[in-house]
C-alpha cells in the first residue's frame, strides 16, 4: 500500500467515526424531542432524571406542575439546576413557584395557613433564583412582589439575653396578612 492508499483509508475511518457520532445524536435527539411531543400533548411518560436531558426534566415538570404534583417534580428541578444552562433553570424555577404559589392560594382559601406560609416562602426563595439567573424577568419580579404581599419578610426580633426568650403574651404581627387585592 503507497501512502495515498494509507490516507483515503484513515479520512474513510474517521468519515465512517463522525457519521456513526452523529447518527447516535440524532437518534437521542429524536428520542427526547418524542418525549416531549409526548408530555406536551398530555401523556404521562416516565423519565430517568439522572440521565434525560434538561429539555426533557423541563417538560416532564412542566407536566407534573399543571397536574398539582409538586412533590414529584421537585427532584427533576433538583437535577435540572445541576446540569441545565440558565434559561431552562430560570424557567423551571419560575414555574415551580407558581406552583407553590397556587398551592398556597388555594391552602388560603380553606383557611389552612400553617400550610400556605411554607408554600409561599418556598415560592418567594424560587422567584429569587429564578431573579438571579435574569435580574431583567418582569413577571418573576411582579410574582415575587405579590408572595412578599402574602407573607412578609420582617427581621426577627432578638432580645439582648438569648437564653430568656421573650414572654409576649400574644402574637403581634400576623405571618399571613391576608390575599391582596387588585395591582400592586
Amino acid at each position: 500500500m503507497n501512502m495515498k492508499q494509507l490516507a483515503l483509508r484513515a479520512v474513510l475511518v474517521i468519515a465512517l467515526d463522525v457519521l456513526a457520532a452523529s447518527t447516535w445524536q440524532f437518534a437521542v435527539k429524536q428520542r427526547a424531542n418524542a418525549a416531549i411531543d409526548r408530555l406536551r400533548a398530555g401523556s404521562e411518560v416516565e423519565i430517568d432524571a439522572a440521565e434525560a436531558p434538561p429539555e426533557v426534566l423541563d417538560a416532564r415538570a412542566a407536566f407534573l406542575l399543571r397536574r398539582n404534583r409538586i412533590d414529584e417534580a421537585q427532584p427533576l428541578l433538583d437535577q435540572a439546576l445541576l446540569r441545565a444552562d440558565a434559561p431552562i433553570q430560570m424557567r423551571m424555577l419560575f414555574n415551580m413557584a407558581n406552583a407553590r404559589m397556587r398551592a398556597a392560594v388555594a391552602a388560603i382559601g380553606k383557611g389552612d395557613y400553617d400550610k400556605a406560609i411554607p408554600l409561599v416562602t418556598l415560592a418567594k426563595s424560587e422567584y429569587r433564583s429564578a431573579l438571579r439567573l435574569d435580574s431583567t424577568y418582569w413577571d418573576a419580579k411582579y410574582n415575587l412582589d405579590i408572595a412578599m404581599r402574602l407573607v412578609r419578610d420582617l427581621p426577627q426580633a432578638v432580645g439582648e439575653d438569648e437564653e430568656k426568650p421573650l414572654q409576649t403574651p400574644e402574637k403581634l404581627w400576623t405571618d399571613l396578612p391576608g390575599v391582596p387585592k387588585g395591582l400592586p
